[in-house]
Order: structure tokens, then sequence, then C-alpha cells
């Protein structure tokens, strides 16, 4: 009963406090609302507040004032994401009750999925970065194709803009508990030349804890598993007479270490992530432009018991190349944007284990169609995919939003998604099926976005998505379609700045994550999930930020009697406060998991304890 009572609170507290601004004498003047602009639900340039899907934005800001040492935990915050694993474990993210392999994940715009474990490695992005994330919920498979059913998470990683048209270097290094550090370095700015650019680099390890609980008999070894990582960074833009060059990278090798008491597979692992395109603007005049992109991905893992000479290898590339054209009509007061772009995507896999393909080409064309007129956004897709394993997905996307008064933006959208089987779904020895057609979902979502002030937000939406031909394990081996689930549910968010001192943010998630086949909730999604930030500048240098997480009860299988058990509900505090000692120091302590809650996110296997870290931050 608490938290249904705190969240109420917290939403009348903050509407007062909004209803108080707009009632303000000093507020009668005309009042111009900060513009903010996101790429990725559409592949292009567009307002938030014009959105016709649901959209949730973190900043470099939400980054720095967040207590999380990794991406999961930084995403977990956002209404709608589920996450579970800890640093250094192959965490799985999930947006509004799919898998975490119906979740695309994207680095600058990059699907970095593998094509063989069918998830991106989340845990190997280090967040100093990160410039921004983009969060956009639902089917949005008529613009990226595979797995997006669920919604995408674009990591844009850092420009180098900050530093205007100077050249800067920044240090960071701190110390961690359980024992650990890291140092990074970065250099950014602006070349005479007019090339913006960031290069960073950085190391980070720690001692880390436990994954397993006594209870997983299968796996449990009574000892800590530690995490080390090394990993670097690029970005430039170069805009030039005729349009614009720009690329950009990023590169990750972590050594992770994980539990396996039956001794007879690995206990640790390397892991490679690497991300990377290199692209061009054309810009034929004002209101045309085309693009042309090649990009390249490489997920690789070797799993490895050094006592017994085990070894298995994963390694997983995709090469691409990205062409598009966008032109943008107007008629009157009214205007089209047109795009339309095709690409051609080849998966590989090289393995110590004996796949029946090692290979398969993906090729697709899609356009888009938005239009606007006045308060009104209509916004459509279309793409077709040809896969040479299963054959052909055609999918779509409409959506529509209306601003009923400055700020208020009423919005509704339809899409499908489908996500294609990967090699193990297909052609691991003893566990796949050859035969697999393409999981398939169905999304309609219904929201509004208010933004009274440019101190004040706030978003709800309902949505349903119906999903068939689910991947399911058979027990004697293998994978068969099943139909069906539906997954419901409602999200809220709301944000306001009281002054310059005071601000808070609430985000609510309410699901009903449902497997049609057995009636059962689906496995790893809490039915209930809210986070309350409360942030606190005493004087101008100094500023404190506090976050409480609830995370509700889930179901899951015991990985040692194979029942469907339920995991308990979980409460946790972080915390964090930031000195600037001058415009160019910073220092920084944060708390994770405050009280040093035992909880799990998954049956068997435990959530980071308390993690205290202390940074320091300098710009020369």
């Amino acid at each position: 009963m608490k938290t249904p009572l705190l969240a109420a609170s917290a939403i009348t507290l903050i509407l007062s406090g909004a209803a108080h601004a707009q009632d303000n004498p000093a507020n009668d003047d005309v009042l111009v609302l900060d513009t903010i602009m996101v790429t990725t639900p559409l592949r292009r340039e567009t307002s938030l507040i014009r959105s016709t899907s649901s959209v949730s934005v973190l900043t470099a800001q939400d980054i720095e004032r967040s207590a999380a040492s990794d991406l999961p935990s930084l995403l977990r915050t956002v209404a709608g994401i589920s996450t579970n694993g800890g640093m250094g474990s192959r965490a799985g993210v999930s947006i509004r009750g799919a898998k975490s392999s119906q979740t695309l994940i994207l680095i600058n715009g990059v699907n970095i999925k593998s094509a063989t474990a069918g998830e991106g490695s989340v845990f190997n992005i280090p967040l100093d970065s990160i410039e921004r994330i983009e969060v956009a919920k639902g089917a949005h498979s008529a613009q990226y194709g595979s797995d997006a059913i669920g919604g995408v998470i674009n990591i844009i990683t850092k420009s180098g803009a900050n530093c205007g048209e100077d050249i800067c270097t920044t240090l960071t290094t701190g110390i961690s508990h359980p024992w650990g550090g890291h140092v990074g370095l970065r250099l950014d700015g602006t070349t005479q030349d007019g090339t913006t650019f960031s290069l960073g680099g950085r190391v980070i390890g720690t001692r880390g804890y436990n994954f397993t609980t006594p209870d997983n008999v299968a796996t449990y070894e009574p000892d800590d598993d530690g995490f080390l990582q090394g990993s670097l960074d690029f970005r430039f833009d170069k805009e030039l007479g005729w349009g614009a060059i720009y690329g950009a990278g990023t590169y990750a090798r972590a050594r992770t270490e994980y539990d396996d008491a039956g001794m007879w597979g690995g206990d640790a692992a390397d892991n490679d992530l690497f991300s990377g395109k290199l692209g061009a603007r054309i810009d034929h005049n004002e209101d045309w432009s085309s693009t042309i992109e090649f990009s390249g991905t490489l997920d690789a893992q070797t799993n490895f018991r050094k006592e017994i000479g085990y070894e298995d290898q994963f390694d997983s590339r995709r090469l691409g190349v990205l062409a598009s054209t966008e032109k943008t009509f107007r008629i009157g007061e009214a205007a089209h944007t047109i795009v339309l772009g095709g690409e051609f995507i080849r998966e590989s896999v090289d393995s110590s284990i004996a796949y029946e393909v090692t290979s398969r080409d993906l090729a697709a064309g899609f356009v888009q169609n938005s239009f606007e007129l006045g308060a009104l956004t209509v916004d459509a897709g279309l793409r077709y995919d040809h896969n040479e394993q299963f054959g052909d997905a055609t999918t779509y996307n409409i959506g529509s939003s209306y601003e009923l008064v400055p700020g208020l933006v009423a919005r509704a959208s339809y899409g499908t998604g489908f996500r294609a089987p990967t090699f193990n779904d297909l052609y691991y020895p003893g566990w796949s099926n050859p035969d697999l057609q393409p999981e398939e979902s169905r999304t309609f979502e219904v929201g509004l976005r208010w933004q009274p002030t440019n101190d004040t937000s706030f978003d709800v939406a309902l949505y349903q998505t119906r999903l068939r031909n689910f991947f399911n394990p058979l027990a004697g081996g293998g994978l068969v379609n099943v139909d069906a689930a539906r997954i419901r549910g409602v999200e809220a968010s709301i944000a306001h700045r009281f002054n310059e001192r005071w601000h808070t943010a609430l985000a609510l998630d309410w699901r009903d994550p449902a497997d049609l086949t057995t009636g059962l909730d689906l496995l790893r999604q809490e039915r209930f999930k809210a986070s309350l930030e409360l942030g606190f500048r005493p004087i101008e240098q100094l500023s404190l930020n506090a976050t409480l997480i609830y995370g509700g009860k889930r179901d899951d299988i015991d990985p040692t009697t194979f029942m469907r058990t339920t995991v308990p509900s979980y409460t946790t505090l972080d915390m964090t406060a930031i000195y600037d000692y001058d415009d160019r120091t910073q220092f920084k302590l944060s708390v994770e998991n405050l009280f040093d809650k035992d909880y799990s996110t998954s049956a068997g296997y435990r959530s980071p304890g308390r993690t205290i870290n202390v940074d320091f931050t300098r710009t020369f």
C-alpha cells in the first residue's frame, strides 16, 4: 500500500507546483518551450513533443546525476524497461514485457545484436562514452526490421561539441567498493577546419560479487565474480559545402567471471564488442538530402575454465550498407516528408560449435511518409525484408499526434513487428529447429504528452501488444513456434523543476504480461515498477540526488527444480552527491542500493548489493 500512496502524493505535489507556475503573473507573457529533437523513432530528426510514439530520453545530465555503475542499472529507471544482471554479467534489457531478444539495441543507429545469442551486449558499453540515450517504445520494425518488437534503445556516443571551438582534455578516475576502480581520458573539440570530434578511452575493474544464490545448486560457487574492461570510442562530424561526412566507433573488451559448479563448462569469458559506421550526407537542396552509410559490428565471446582446459567460442559479425533519400514537399501550409531507403546486411558466425549454416544475407527496402498540417502530424511506414534463411517479412506502422493546445499533444499509433530466428535458434546442436518461423507482433498505443512549461513535463501511454509464433523450448531439446502472448499496460512519467534548487521525477509502469497458451504470466516480467527521483542543490557548487526504485514480483523458472517460481518484489535507494570545485573540476560520491538490499530479478541469481563509487573529473 505504501507505493501507490507515495506515487499519488508525488503526483499531487508536482501538479500543484505546475499549476502554481501557470498561475504566477510572471508567466503571463508568451512562453516559448524548448524543442527537444530525437532521431530514433523515424531514423531522422523529429520533435519529441510531436512524436506519434512513446519516446524517453536520458541526457548527459541524467547520466551524470545517476548513481548507476553500468548501463543496465541506468536503464532500469525508465518506465517500460526491465533489466536483470549486474556489472560484468550478460545482462538482459527488455521493453514493455517483450523478451530481451525482441528489443533492438543500437549504438549510433547501428544494430549490435549478436547473431547467435540474439541480444546486445549492453553490459559492455561504458557509461562515460554516452552523450544521450533515446528509447522508442512499441513496434518499430517498419523502420529497423527484425527485433524491434518491444522497442528500440539507441545509445548515442559523445560528439565533442560541448567544447565549442576549443579543444579540451578530460581526465576521470575513481575507486569503488566492492574493491575496484577506473580511469578514463577523453579529447573533445573542433579542429581549425571545422571538424567536431571526440576520442575517449577508459579501463574499469571490480572484484565483483557472487552472481548466484546458494539454492542454485547447479551453478553456485562461493566466490566473487570479477570484471575487467578496457574500451575506446571515437566520433567525428564534418560539415562541407555539399553536405557532410561522419563516422563513429566503439570497441570494448572485457573479462567476466561467473559461476558453474558443475565443472563441465567455463567459469570466465572474454567478451569483445565493436560497433562502427562511416557515412556521407549529400544536400541536393534545402528540402532534399541523401545518405549512404557503411557499418560493421562484432560480438565475440570465448568461454573458458583454465583448470580443465575448457574453451568454446562464439563470434558474430555483421556488415551492412544503408542508402536513403529524404525529400520534403510543401503544399500551402501542409508538408510531406518522404523517405525512401534500402539496406543490405551480411551476418556470419565463427564458432567452435559446428553450425549447419554460418552466414546469411538480408536485404530490405522501406518507405516512410510524414504529414504535418498545423497541429496535426501523421507518420506512416512500410518495410519489406528478405532473409535467405526463412523468406520474407512485411511490416508497417501508422501513427498520429495532435496538439490540442500549446504543449499538450495526444497521440495514437499501430504497428507490426517481427523477430528473425538467430543462428542458435536454427542450428545450435541439440537445441534448435531449422524450420522456425519469425516471431510476430501487433502493437496499439494511445498516449498524451504535456509540457506546460520548460520545467514541467508529463507523459502517459496505454498500450497492448499481441505476439504469435513465440519460440518455446521443448523439454527434450529443440524449439517450436507456439501461439500466443498478450502484453498490455500503462506507463506514466512526470518531471518538474520547482526552482533552481529542487527537482523531482516519477515513473510508473503497470503491466499484464500474459502467455495466452498457458494462461500464466510471461517470465521475468514484473507487473508493477516505480521510480521516484528527488534532487536538491543546497548551494551552487553542490547537488544531491536520491532515487527510490520499486520492482514488483515476477515469475521465473527455478534453475534447480525447473519449476515455475515467484521472484519477490524489492525496493532500493540510490544516492549521489556532486561537488563542482570550479567550472573544470568535479567530485562525485554515488551509492547504489544504499541499504544493501538482498534481492533478485532472476531466480537463482543475485543482484548487486551496496556499491560505492568516488569519482574525480578534471577538464584541461
